[in-house]
């Protein structure tokens, strides 16, 4: 068993250098506020107002997925009904239930396996936007200005109509790549 002693020690006998050889820059985060729950099959939209580093960080966005920021996007305190699925699209405000997941605004989704406790805190999702946002870029589909959609639909026929499922923040963070 390793002790926090012993690393040191072992890392520099491997050859290891604990230290960074560059300094990483401090990631760009911006949240938007849902203003209510995720209602039936009716599209929730939350617009995410970008910094003026943020929309040029995604407006450079690279094409090669090595090359360029990473861009997450956190879905907060989510409280679905087992089995529901919340489709998760950028720039696509009135996207129906029926999207399909290979629709270049996809994002992601978010899958419920089990009825959460009344109590509870809801469930935290990170998604990767980045290649949603590149595909969007190639095809000439979103212009990173200064606000960016996000849209959360519940999946066709995974929750009843009426279902409400709160949801409490949406955060992207944009990490700049090390220099």
């Amino acid at each position: 068993m390793l002790s926090r002693r012993s690393v040191l020690p072992l890392a520099l006998s491997l050859g290891l250098c604990l230290a960074p050889s560059a300094h990483a820059a401090d990631p760009i985060s911006i949240e938007g506020d849902p203003g209510g729950p995720v209602r039936g099959s009716t599209p929730k939209n939350i617009t995410l107002q970008l910094s003026a580093e943020a929309a040029k960080n995604l407006r450079k966005l690279p094409d090669k997925a090595g090359e360029g920021p990473s861009v997450r996007l956190s879905i907060q305190g989510v409280k679905a009904p087992a089995g529901a699925s919340i489709h998760v699209f950028l720039n696509l405000p009135d996207a129906p239930a029926s999207t399909p997941v290979n629709d270049p605004h996809y994002v992601g989704s978010i899958n419920s396996f089990e009825d959460p406790a009344p109590d509870a805190a809801g469930d935290d999702v990170l998604l990767d936007a980045a290649p949603a946002l590149r595909h969007l870029k190639k095809s000439e589909r979103v212009l990173a200005g200064d606000t960016l959609g996000v849209t959360l639909v519940v999946a066709e026929g995974s929750a009843p109509g009426d279902v409400s499922i709160p949801v409490e923040k949406v955060v992207l963070s944009i990490t700049p790549p090390v220099r």
